[in-house]
């Protein structure tokens, strides 16, 4: 809980990201696995349900991460304002910031990128089946 303080407001939102696009993966994982059943038709009529929500919070998430780290640097860079290094604490501050949320960022985009094309793939695999067996 330590770490999400230290992202300050960007890695509240990161957290948002990360429970929506993770339950995003789950509800496309279920719709894939009820495609295997029925009629061609059915299989291949849901299959593309939720992929673009996903792709979307796919990208999101670094790009919040690297507005957490603006802002960190932003915060870090006025600390500075003509008093040079005098409060190393501020400075630290908004390099913590920055580095949080930018580690946030990827953290939560990366796995999400992969668990995306995984499920493409597998949407390909059944649409490749559903076109063999019709």
């Amino acid at each position: 809980m330590r770490i999400l303080a230290q992202g300050g407001p960007v890695s509240s939102a990161l957290v948002l990201v990360c429970f929506a696009m993770w339950t995003i993966v789950a509800l496309r994982w279920f719709v894939l696995a009820e495609a295997r059943g029925g009629t061609p038709r059915q299989k291949t009529a849901n299959l593309a349900r939720y992929r673009s929500a996903l792709r979307v919070l796919v990208a999101i998430a670094p790009l919040l991460g690297l507005l957490g780290t603006v802002g960190g640097m932003v915060e870090m860079f006025s600390s500075l304002d003509g008093r040079g290094f005098e409060d190393e604490a501020s400075v630290a501050g908004g390099i913590s910031t920055a580095l949080v949320t930018t580690q946030l960022g990827l953290v939560i985009g990366a796995p999400g990128l992969v668990a995306s094309r995984l499920l493409d793939r597998r949407e390909r695999r059944l649409v490749a089946r559903a076109r063999r067996t019709s």
